[in-house]
């Protein structure tokens, strides 16, 4: 099995000027993600997304409508939260589970959606309690 504190340690030793910033812009959903008891971290490649490990090895990955702004609070740029659940961090994970998503329901919604973090962390939560694919471990095998 991964080991999840070694594997983000290293990834958070990588670190570069990207990564420093984006920390900068998320360090509150980093921080409430650790709280939550997962591992989080932040990804720039491909896109800016903050993205944390459970401890059995999946992943969750905190993103927008594509991926996260790094000016999140220029008007208009966050308009919301997508939390996913994925067994492994890659572009073509095996299996997906959206777990929270406060996204307006159209881009033409003047307003955004839910930027709070506690119904964020609450849904990581209540998704790792119920589901059957954490349970089985990373890749869902059964």
């Amino acid at each position: 099995m991964l080991d999840v504190t070694a594997e983000v340690a290293g990834i958070r030793a990588a670190y570069g000027p990207d990564e420093y910033r984006a920390l900068a812009v998320y360090s509150d959903v980093h921080v409430a993600l650790e709280e939550a008891g997962l591992h989080p971290y932040v990804e720039t490649g491909g896109g800016l997304a903050v993205c944390a490990y459970a401890d059995d090895g999946t992943l969750f990955v905190v993103a927008c409508e594509d991926s996260l702004p790094f000016n999140r609070w220029a008007p208009g740029a966050l308009a919301g939260w997508h939390l996913s659940h994925v067994p492994e961090d890659g572009p073509t994970p095996a299996w997906r589970c959206v777990v929270y998503d406060s996204l307006p329901a159209s881009p033409r919604h003047r307003e955004g959606g839910d930027l709070r973090l506690e119904p964020l962390v609450e849904a990581a939560a209540a998704h790792l309690a119920a589901c059957s694919l954490h349970s089985a471990g990373a890749g869902g095998r059964a």
